[in-house]
């Protein structure tokens, strides 16, 4: 993402620019939800294999086979897709990703409110940047992970310090 790409706030300035370099398949949250899809796919196409169901049975076995193969496997192949797609920017005052598999959609996260980066090490010399929060941008498969890691930590130290309250100076009356 360069910065003619993304709408800057007046005065803000881009210190940052890439995008994944690795897209994993998957993630720590798919070692529950992929197991869980995948006994859910099994049991309604067992259900729909073995038995006579009639009425809305049917249908409801399909749904859930149909929720059974997303959480197995569409979740991921879906994100990995979208992933392509994704730019990250981290400005002066925010950490922006533009991402989305058919219409692109921006979030950001104001420097400010975050905490200092966890970094996942991922291979290749390639990581993960989270901030622990819901809600907030995670950096996923970034190249030189513990560069842009070490920037992030100087620029959010920074955007704290512009948004801290001016120390009272000691007058003297």
């Amino acid at each position: 993402m360069s910065a003619g790409e993304i709408e800057l706030l007046p005065g803000e300035r881009v210190l940052w620019a890439g995008e994944p370099v690795h897209r994993p398949l998957y993630v720590a949250a798919d070692g529950v939800i992929a197991p869980a899809g995948l006994v859910l796919a099994a049991a309604a196409l067992w259900y729909l294999l073995t038995q006579q169901p009639n009425g809305l049975v049917p249908a409801a076995a399909v749904v859930a086979l149909v929720l059974g193969l997303y959480g197995a496997v569409g979740r991921s192949v879906l994100r990995y897709l979208a992933l392509g797609r994704t730019t990250y920017a981290v400005t002066d005052s925010r950490i922006i990703a533009r991402s989305g598999l058919f219409r692109q959609k921006e979030r950001s996260s104001e420097l400010a409110g975050l905490p200092a980066p966890s970094l996942k090490a991922g291979p290749s010399r390639t990581g993960t940047l989270s901030f622990g929060g819901p809600g907030t941008v995670t950096l996923i498969g970034v190249g030189e992970p513990k560069r842009v890691r070490d920037l992030l930590t100087k620029a959010i130290d920074e955007a704290k310090a512009r948004q801290a309250p001016p120390e009272a100076g000691s007058s003297a009356a």
